[in-house]
């Protein structure tokens, strides 16, 4: 068994998200020495009136000319009600790099990542990413909208239009940032006529705005709150708890700097 391949295979599920409880499940498949194995596990994270459930499969393929395996995709699944409002998306990793399994929640969810990617002459670039749950490609995955640089999306500007009491501080406003950057839905304070109110909010790039929302998750607009149906807004929305820009989530295994990406 080739030893360094291991570890940096395990450097990698760390990177992504997925923790060290893989390890012992991919060690022993390597040992076999199969062509090709996938691992399986789950990931719970919490939102406002409970918890989403999310199933990974992770797929490995070994080298035709070494004894060296790959981490080339995995696959993410938002559970719904039924097995008809389950929402799925296959995640391509490009040198042990790509989107993490938070991220790939998140996306589901229909918020924005941003991320660095490279182009078709090996190029990196930044973009912010959001899946379109309307229209599929030819591998069945929801097609990804891109909004690059030159979109004219400036977040921290944005920001800045809003009476957000941690932009007032450095490294509460690099936490804030940071959060919305990795599609969290980012909890905040307004503090407005001698007034502090708590507010959760989320990157909207396509429209270079925030999505803003109350304590309760109702969802409002320049003060006002929008009509909704009932129940329909903490359905939707992930509550931060101090977990707001963990990665990892909290996975279980149930068998057995910044970076470029593929999706």
């Amino acid at each position: 068994m080739n030893e360094k391949n291991l570890e940096y295979l395990k450097d990698g599920l760390k990177y992504l998200g997925f923790g060290e409880k893989l390890n012992q499940a991919l060690e022993d498949k390597i040992k076999q020495q199969p062509t090709e194995f996938s691992l399986m596990t789950v990931g719970e994270f919490k939102k406002a009136n409970g918890t989403d459930t999310v199933d990974y499969k992770l797929d490995f393929q070994k080298s035709t000319q070494t004894d060296m395996y790959f981490f080339n995709r995995y696959h993410a699944t938002v559970k719904g009600e039924d097995a008809a409002a389950d929402k799925t998306q296959t995640v391509y990793i490009n040198k042990n790099t790509g989107i993490t399994a938070k991220e790939a929640y998140n996306l589901l969810s229909g918020r924005a990542v941003h991320k660095e990617l490279v182009n078709a002459e090996d190029k990196p670039y930044k973009a912010w990413l959001q899946l379109d749950f309307n229209e599929k490609d030819k591998n069945d995955n929801h097609k990804i909208k891109q909004y690059h640089e030159a979109y004219g999306y400036k977040l921290e500007e944005v920001l800045k239009r809003h009476p957000i009491k941690e932009m007032e501080n450095d490294e509460q406003k690099v936490k804030v940032l940071k959060s919305l950057a990795k599609g969290n839905t980012t909890a905040v304070t307004f503090a407005k006529d001698n007034k502090e109110e708590k507010m959760f909010i989320e990157a909207n790039p396509k429209f270079k705005s925030v999505d803003i929302y109350d304590a309760q998750m109702r969802k409002v607009f320049q003060g006002a709150k929008e009509k909704q149906e009932p129940g329909k807004s903490q359905e939707k929305k992930e509550t931060l708890s101090k977990a707001a820009d963990d990665d990892d989530g909290n996975t279980k295994e149930t068998k057995s700097k910044s970076r470029r990406v593929g999706v």
